[in-house]
């Protein structure tokens, strides 16, 4: 993998990373299930939703990322197959 993608898998793997995101998570949760359904708190509601969606973004970003490393090893091991495997074969021109 590329050293972002590397370093980024680290960061994922981390146990307290992982309940930095839970912790957030939950704190919207608890939000969510504590703010009363009235019509003046409607909004307070959609606010809480729009912090989970952002938290989820930047979740699915880092993965996105990760994938892109594996993917730039995979393009890359690929591109290397035949020519490196001529050079070792000494086809090489």
């Amino acid at each position: 993998m590329t050293a972002k993608a590397d370093r980024i898998q680290e960061l994922l793997d981390d146990p307290h990373i992982q309940e930095a995101f839970e912790n957030v998570r939950q704190k919207y949760y608890g939000l969510i299930e504590s703010t009363p359904l009235d019509s003046e708190r409607d909004g307070a509601l959609h606010d809480i939703r729009k912090m989970l969606q952002l938290l989820r973004d930047v979740e699915n970003d880092l993965l996105e990322a990760i994938q892109e490393g594996h993917l730039e090893d995979h393009n890359v091991q690929q591109k290397g197959q035949g020519f490196l495997k001529d050079l070792i074969n000494g086809r090489a021109n």
